[in-house]
Parts: C-alpha cells; structure tokens; sequence
C-alpha cells in the first residue's frame, strides 16, 4: 500500500513540476509576443505619412479610361487627423491648354491635356528624375507651354 501512495505522490510531484515548466514556457512565449507587437506598434506610429501633412492645398489627379478616353477626378485635402482624411472632389476644366506628365510601365509620357491623348512617349525612367519631381509626375505634373515642355524634356532626356 505504501508502494502505491509513494508512487502515486512521485506521479503527483512529476505532473506538478511539468505543469510549472509549461507554464514558464508560455508566459515566457507570450511576453516575446508582446514585446513584437509593442515593436512593431511603435515602428507603425512612427510611420507618419509626411506628404499628407504639407500638402493640404494639393490637389490630386485620380485617372482612369472610360471609353478609350482619359477620365481625371480632381481632389483637394481639405482636412485630416490621426486616423482621417477629408477630400473634396473639384471640377477640372476639360479644355485647359497645356501638358501633364505621367508614368507609364516606369517612363514619363506626356498627354495634351485639350485631347487627353498620349502627345509623346519618352525614354525618361522615373528613377532619373530627382524625387520631389517625382511625386509631382506621380499625381500628374501640369506644363502649361510647349516650350517649358521641351525644356523638361532637354534637362531629363539622356
């Protein structure tokens, strides 16, 4: 009888001890979870979208094709927070002269703006242009005159 109270209470202290170990090993997982997310909250509230913030009164150029035509929605910021941004949608007088530079398959291509047809392709990569131009071709540069169009060109056509 002994024998068996004996046994049962080394089973007991067995089950006792490989609890406890468990139990270390999990709270010791779940605090190197913890710290990853905490890590990875903060990389993310460190990611502070910069752009928004001066560009208020930019207005940006959505685009897309609708019956083989270029179709432009313009929007402005008009207001913005930690966890919103307000657009307000404006009119884009569809006969205004002039250019707007885009990025096609990683080259600038150039429409005429009275058209909204392709006027030129060229061999400009969008990584040969410095990067605050690049933003700018990114959400549709506008040129207003041929000329400052072929002086663009001349300065960034290798």
């Amino acid at each position: 009888m002994k024998r068996i109270i004996c046994g049962v209470g080394c089973f007991l202290v067995f089950v006792f001890f490989s609890a406890g170990f468990l139990f270390t090993y999990q709270i010791t997982d779940l605090k190197d979870r913890i710290y990853v997310l905490e890590e990875t909250n903060a990389a993310v509230k460190r990611q502070v979208s910069v752009p928004a913030i001066n560009n208020k009164n930019k207005t940006f150029v959505l685009e897309h094709y609708e019956d083989g035509k270029l179709q432009k929605k313009s929007f402005k910021i008009s207001s913005y927070g930690g966890d919103k941004i307000v657009f307000r949608q404006e009119e884009i007088p569809s006969n205004k002269e002039g250019y707007t530079l885009q990025v096609e398959e990683g080259y600038v291509v150039v429409y005429e703006n009275t058209q909204n047809q392709v006027f030129e392709y060229t061999d400009i990569p969008l990584e040969a242009l410095p990067k605050e131009l690049q933003s700018e071709v990114l959400l549709g540069k506008q040129i207003e005159t041929i000329d400052e169009l072929y002086n663009f060109l001349e300065n960034y056509s290798s």
